[in-house]
């Protein structure tokens, strides 16, 4: 690790921070830390710097203190561009309250947003739908409704 410290110390002239927060399948929580940049033959370079289990709660000063914890492992604090997380009101403020660091929200992620309320008016409809065709495939209305179509002749 001492030599990856001293790689992107000697490559890079400022780095890129990902970060999320997530609970695992057994309850505990964990924060992941990856730093992208440009090396001085203009190579994109990406390393996971953490994957850390986390003892506290997600609110912004956990987060700022924990990734201030990573920036002074890696020797990053002072080439810490940008920190792109998801769109959580924690993560806003903890990268908020880092001076001279700007933060982005994941493009994916507000996009899923997006497209998630988009989706609402229209699962009403969805549910209906599903039902319907339960209804008519249900075998007690099979045969009923295969004599209605023989009826009005349809074909499908």
């Amino acid at each position: 690790m001492p030599a990856l410290i001293k790689k992107i110390k000697d490559d890079a002239k400022s780095v890129s921070i990902t970060t999320d927060m997530w609970t695992a399948r057994n309850g505990q929580e964990y924060i992941g830390v990856t730093c992208s940049y440009i090396d001085t033959k203009f190579n994109l370079n990406e390393i996971t710097l953490t994957v850390n289990y986390v003892r506290y709660l997600h609110t912004a000063q956990h987060v700022a203190e924990s990734l201030k914890e990573v920036f002074n492992e890696w020797n990053l604090r002072d080439k810490v561009f940008t920190i792109t997380t998801d769109n959580a009101a924690n993560m806003k403020k903890a990268i908020a309250s880092m001076s001279n660091i700007r933060w982005q929200g994941c493009s994916a992620h507000t996009l899923q947003l997006i497209v998630g309320k988009a989706l609402v008016p229209v699962k009403a409809l969805i549910m209906r739908v599903k039902r319907l065709i339960e209804f008519l495939c249900a075998p007690s209305n099979l045969n009923v409704w295969r004599i209605y179509k023989k009826n009005i002749q349809i074909q499908i």
